[in-house]
């Protein structure tokens, strides 16, 4: 064995030494803010209500802990650091991490709010990693997370970035708006829906021959993840602004899946979390969450439509007006989804665009891309009515499998739904190409968009 000199030994004392005056190098920081996000603060957090945040949040906090969640939703404390009178803080963690929790909490010991962070890793270019806001959305994206592990999935298991895109503001406030008891089976219920939604997205993706997986995308998204919380914390755009940039930057990163696949995983992925909050929520003090929620996932479905019909018809070369036809109906979609004062309202915005995507006949965005006149108005006609029937078919087999999953396993339900699916893709494509043969080239284009239109936001 090497003996060490005596010059070796200082020299690698003087090293330590340095190192630790200097904090090593190897500390992660991250730093963000507790917000006074709208609403009151919830109360009697201590016996286990969702800590949901609110007015007078930043008041409350005292400190900030940042935790990995281990089994069973334990929470293993990595640092701490004190609030700022105006809410922000800086915490410095030996290691990184990812799918943390960071709690704002209460000089009684109380969590007043919290909020998930995907990664440690900041964005290129920077020395710090930027939190999300502490708000009411955020807080209940943490819980749902926490949630979901203590009902068994691993921590390592579930896409934190897919998670926090499908829960939103509006959810938020209607779970804070109940009680104790009822808002723990609010997050509950999240859970399960979200877990559904991953699940099945998975398998739809790999029915249509993409081969990517939960941990895959959750890596390819973190990046995005990074900017959007620069930006939620910067606050210099609106949250729209920032989520909009958001999923450009998710679909940019998973280039495995083009925008078709993209669109036909989350129509599905929608229907599953619909009918997990459905069985969980349909009823008494949970419909207010389950209403927020639907139009939450309408939302989501509008984003990956819209972005599935302009790759559609900039691929066929479509004119110009047809784009700006279909450009205009999306437009309308999603303003009118933002806007909905119901469920029910969202299921209408989805009609109204369905109509004008392909269903609404010859002067929809699918007849002026095929080119409808006298002579072929009957072989289009045909088509859509031939995708009406397998519509009809699919809502008739979805509606089969809510009434008989009940609080089905996210394996049953996705398992379900993506055959359910795979059935009226084959039908419309199928019936509906041997229908359009007089349209040439362009029936490959109208077929697609007609699946799109009768597949999309399905169990209304």
């Amino acid at each position: 064995m090497r003996t060490r000199r005596a010059g070796e030994v200082v020299l690698g004392a003087l090293v330590c030494w340095m190192l630790a005056a200097c904090g090593s190098g190897d500390k992660v920081t991250v730093h963000g803010h507790v917000t006074n996000s709208a609403g009151q603060q919830s109360q009697g957090l201590t016996d286990g209500a969702p800590a949901l945040a609110g007015d007078g949040t930043v008041s409350a906090a005292a400190t900030v802990r940042i935790s990995r969640v281990v089994a069973a939703g334990d929470l293993t404390t990595l640092a701490e650091a004190d609030v700022a009178a105006d809410g922000s803080y800086t915490l410095e963690l030996d290691d990184e991490g990812q799918r943390l929790i960071i709690e704002a909490v209460s000089a009684s010991g109380a969590t007043v709010g919290s909020a998930l962070l995907d990664s440690t890793t900041p964005r290129s270019g920077e020395g710090a990693r930027t939190a999300p806001p502490i708000t009411s959305e955020s807080s209940l994206e943490a819980e749902v997370f926490v949630q979901m592990v203590r009902d068994g999935d691993s921590p390592d298991g579930v896409d934190t970035v897919d998670l926090r895109a499908r829960l939103n503001a509006e959810q938020a406030a209607a779970v804070r708006g109940q009680l104790k008891a009822t808002a723990a089976e609010s997050v509950e219920a999240l859970g399960a829906a979200v877990r559904a939604a991953q699940a099945t997205r998975i398998k739809a993706y790999a029915r249509a021959g993409v081969v990517v997986t939960q941990e895959r995308l959750f890596s390819a998204s973190l990046d995005a993840s990074a900017r959007l919380d620069a930006s939620l914390d910067a606050g210099g755009q609106s949250a729209a602004d920032a989520y909009d940039t958001f999923f450009a930057a998710v679909r940019a990163a998973t280039p495995q899946a083009n925008d078709a696949q993209d669109q036909q995983a989350e129509r599905e992925a929608s229907v599953s979390y619909r009918m997990a909050v459905d069985a969980r929520l349909s009823s008494g003090a949970g419909i207010a969450v389950a209403d927020a929620s639907v139009r939450a996932a309408a939302a989501l479905e509008a984003r990956a439509t819209e972005a599935a019909v302009k790759a559609l018809l900039q691929g066929a070369n479509a004119a110009d007006l047809t784009v700006q036809q279909a450009n205009t109906a999306a437009t309308s979609l999603r303003a009118s989804l933002s806007s909905a004062p119901s469920a029910s309202a969202a299921a209408t915005a989805w009609t109204g665009y369905n109509t004008q995507l392909a269903t609404g006949g010859s002067a929809s965005v699918m007849g002026a891309q095929l080119g409808v006149t006298g002579s072929n108005q009957l072989a289009f006609d045909s088509a859509v009515h031939t995708g009406a029937q397998a519509g009809a078919v699919l809502e008739a087999t979805l509606g089969t499998v809510l009434e008989q999953s009940g609080k089905a396993s996210a394996t049953a339900l996705s398992d379900a739904v993506v055959s359910a699916f795979a059935t009226y893709d084959a039908a419309v494509r199928g019936g509906a190409t041997a229908t359009l043969t007089a349209f040439g080239p362009k029936a490959t284009t109208g077929v697609e968009l007609l699946i799109i239109a009768e597949g999309s936001f399905r169990l209304r």
